[in-house]
């Protein structure tokens, strides 16, 4: 199946920028540090997840998928608000992050969403939000002094407890046999695919970063990125979660 990039890239960078959003939004209120850099890569994040959008549906799209476009177009705003101290601000664009974000999980569910492979996205894709927002809103700014106080990083916690769920759900995924004939097939191939277990084992690789300390902070970013890519890559492009005619995947 051909790769939908501007679809991968659509959903990872809304992802990005509404977990950067929700962690700048809690710097703001219970942090020491500045949060600046944090809006600035949440709306730089919606930005480039609002130019993929239109890339990957060819303008406006429908349903699900327009509503996570206008998300992120909220957040862009949101957070170049918040950036100027609009506390208010702050609150609205992690929500609206977190209504793009469930609206793209929502899309993804190829069939009933109370099976396995309709929860499957509906957890996969806020834990990456956490994740990547957590990796990318502990790095340390320029100008900020070190804290010895935080060893692992400022969000290590969240960051660990969602990267071992997501390790245990990725890993299994591909080696049960589902009764749920949409999650049977993407199994199937997930097992066999590299992009798949390359995003596994480096979910795994992060982790194992996470109690390095604050030196690997930014390799912990790079890595987990990368995890997330390659998971979404596979998810979509040998998936039946991003299937185009659904209806020829199961002719027998």
């Amino acid at each position: 199946m051909i790769t939908n990039w501007p679809l991968v890239f659509f959903t990872v960078f809304t992802q990005l920028g509404a977990g950067l959003a929700f962690f700048a939004w809690w710097k703001d209120h219970h942090g020491t540090s500045s949060s600046s850099r944090s809006w600035q890569c949440s709306a730089l994040s919606a930005a480039i997840a609002t130019v993929s959008g239109l890339a990957a549906f060819g303008g406006v799209s429908s349903g699900a998928m327009l509503l996570a476009q206008i998300c992120c177009l909220i957040i862009l705003f949101l957070a170049l608000a918040a950036l100027k101290a609009c506390s208010i601000c702050g609150l609205l664009a992690w929500l609206a992050g977190v209504c793009a974000v469930m609206a793209q999980a929502f899309a993804a569910v190829p069939g009933e969403i109370f099976t396995t492979s309709g929860l499957f996205p509906l957890v996969l894709f806020p834990l990456c939000a956490v994740i990547l927002g957590a990796t990318f809103a502990q790095l340390k700014q320029l100008d900020e002094p070190d804290d010895p106080a935080v060893r692992y990083g400022r969000f290590y916690m969240p960051l660990r407890i969602c990267l071992w769920i997501m390790l245990v759900i990725t890993a299994i995924a591909p080696c049960v046999a589902w009764d749920d004939p949409f999650m049977r097939k993407s199994a199937i191939i997930w097992m066999q695919t590299q992009l798949y277990w390359m995003g596994v084992i480096f979910s795994g690789v992060v982790i194992g970063l996470s109690h390095m300390g604050r030196v690997t902070l930014l390799v912990q970013a790079i890595v987990a990125i990368v995890s997330i890519l390659g998971l979404r890559t596979a998810f979509y492009a040998d998936g039946v979660h991003g299937v185009i005619d659904m209806s020829t995947l199961y002719m027998h």
